[in-house]
């Protein structure tokens, strides 16, 4: 079942599609004609194809909060800093035997990444990773453009990544372990009623499982 919820405010006026399961798909629609909707700002339940409304309400808070732009957040993520007022972040940590450099290097071969994560695949890229190089790649039914903030080669990468009105910040360090590397990830997401539907457990789940897939396609070189 397809969840449709209606967002506006003075800027956006939009659909967005929601598939729940254990990989949600999530797309951005046009909003119906001619819908008299209360307030400045909200969200409402679209309850059929035609667009009438079911229900209503216009939160506060993380459910509306848009973040930061494109430009402000790849500032951000240059600097090693996610965004913080993010309503979902995540965050993890992994050992991996091997070199820095090598843990870097599947980081930043983007068009590897199906071999990452099996749910990871049409991946697209303008070249080698670069600052400002962008990528467009697909993780289960979502279509997402990234574009690296932050190429560091053996040190830290960093990339914006923006998917049917949510933008998300990746920030991976890689640092020199007694046996190996310490390989690190924080994760934000924001977007106005995006990041209400998607808890921080589940972009927990995303980090937790693509640490684990580059540690063993790392170790496996």
């Amino acid at each position: 079942m397809t969840i449709r919820l209606l967002r506006w405010n003075e800027h956006v006026w939009s659909v967005l599609a929601l598939t729940p399961g254990p990989q949600p798909g999530l797309a951005e629609e046009p909003a119906p004609d001619g819908l008299d909707l209360p307030g400045a700002a909200g969200i409402a339940v679209l309850e059929d194809p035609d667009g009438w409304l079911a229900a209503g309400a216009a939160p506060l808070g993380g459910a509306l909060y848009a973040g930061p732009g494109l430009e402000t957040l790849l500032a951000e993520v240059a600097a090693g800093r996610v965004d913080e007022h993010a309503p979902t972040q995540a965050a993890g940590a992994i050992r991996v035997d091997a070199a820095p450099e090598t843990v870097w290097s599947v980081l930043a071969d983007v068009d590897a990444w199906p071999k990452v994560r099996g749910d990871v695949h049409d991946v697209e890229s303008d070249g080698p990773a670069r600052t400002g190089g962008v990528f467009t790649w697909s993780a289960g039914p979502n279509r997402i453009t990234s574009t690296f903030g932050a190429v560091e080669p053996g040190r830290l990468l960093a990339y914006v990544s923006v998917s049917a009105g949510a933008r998300f910040t990746h920030v991976y360090r890689t640092e020199p372990a007694e046996t190996g590397t310490l390989l690190s990830c924080e994760e934000t997401l924001a977007g106005p009623v995006v990041a209400a539907l998607v808890p921080s457990a589940a972009l927990q789940l995303g980090v937790d499982t693509w640490l684990a897939g580059v540690k063993a396609v790392a170790e496996a070189r």
